[in-house]
């Protein structure tokens, strides 16, 4: 289980966004907690604005084009990245691009996410646990 919190707009904006803090590895193989925002709208697995990404010395490696919100196709960096999710590591895509790090829809795959959408209320991602039949 990964557990969080609703919290008003980091970047002084508008509205409240669920965050949940995950280890990503970084060049030297040490997780480091990272708090990210969980994103339904976005279809990927993990975004990293370039100056994170940099801190944990991943560097781009290909170039993927992207269909952000707004309907603009984008061309942006992005490499593998090391994450530990449900206790497990895992290696995700991982575009480089934005303000704050998020993750998407390809991480909740198999998962439950449960949000009490008010500042302060919990954020929780449960690991969907196959039916025994």
């Amino acid at each position: 289980m990964i557990s969080g919190r609703v919290i008003p707009v980091a970047d002084g904006g508008l509205g409240l966004e669920a965050r949940v803090d995950i280890g990503i590895a970084g060049s030297n193989s040490i997780f480091q907690t990272v708090a990210v925002v969980v994103d339904t709208g976005y279809s990927g697995a993990l975004t990293l604005p370039e100056l994170i990404a940099h801190e944990l010395g991943l560097r781009s490696t290909q170039r993927r084009y992207v269909i952000l919100a707004n309907g603009q196709t984008e061309q942006v960096g992005a490499c593998a990245a090391r994450l530990l999710w449900n206790g497990q590591p895992i290696d995700v895509l991982t575009h480089l691009m934005g303000d704050k790090p998020m993750i998407g829809t390809a991480l909740l795959a198999n998962s439950r996410l449960s949000i009490d959408w008010w500042d302060g209320g919990d954020v929780i991602i449960e690991e969907r646990v196959p039916s025994a039949e």
